[in-house]
């Protein structure tokens, strides 16, 4: 029995569960806000997202009460135009073309960065929130050790991104550390942290 295997592997038929939690897990973060004006398009991203790790990847959720949900891709997948199609979120993509320029210059900035850091073989964890009302209850950490098993076991790295500074602190407490500070381009403008958990020998 492994950590990971304790979750809950979300099907394509628990898509709006899993997106109703990363929704209402990053409601707060200002990042979304800046490139998003309305919360309905902030969901269209993140079951975009979904669809991608759906195809992909992995979801696993905390257990079948959906305390928390991580999205995971393998790091030899990118979101592309043809992996968007291919996960059949092609369609929920075009309601979000208005902001497709912001999340260029993101996604371009973010790539750029990651080039410098010889990764090899690693799991992108892409997404990984708690709702709200179970935030501080050991859900996220329930997550990350599975996650964390899994790397180990396959002998990769994990690679993440955030735009929270309290979130780098916790996840240096499970072995992550910065590799990189950047600041996103205008109009963002905010600060985003590239970490790393090396894959251990």
């Amino acid at each position: 029995m492994t950590l990971i295997s304790d979750l809950c592997k979300i099907q394509k038929r628990d898509l709006k569960n899993a997106v109703d939690v990363l929704t209402d897990a990053f409601s707060k973060e200002s990042m979304w806000k800046e490139v998003f004006s309305d919360e309905e398009k902030n969901k269209i991203l993140t079951e975009v997202m979904v669809r991608f790790c759906l195809k992909y990847g992995s979801v696993f959720a905390t257990s079948e009460n959906f305390e928390g949900v991580m999205a995971i891709a393998p790091h030899d997948k990118e979101m592309t135009t043809w992996t968007i199609l291919r996960s059949g979120a092609f369609f929920l993509s075009m309601k979000i073309s208005n902001e497709a320029k912001k999340m260029e210059v993101l996604t371009n900035a973010v790539e750029e960065a990651k080039k410098s850091l010889n990764l090899g073989p690693y799991i992108h964890l892409l997404m990984m929130g708690v709702s709200q009302e179970f935030q501080g209850k050991g859900f996220g950490g329930k997550l990350l050790k599975a996650l964390i098993e899994k790397a180990e076991t396959e002998k990769k790295s994990i690679y993440l991104e955030t735009q929270k500074e309290n979130n780098v602190k916790l996840y240096e407490k499970y072995g992550f550390s910065v590799k990189k500070k950047i600041i996103l381009p205008e109009p963002l403008n905010l600060p985003m942290w590239l970490m790393v958990r090396q894959v251990r020998e």
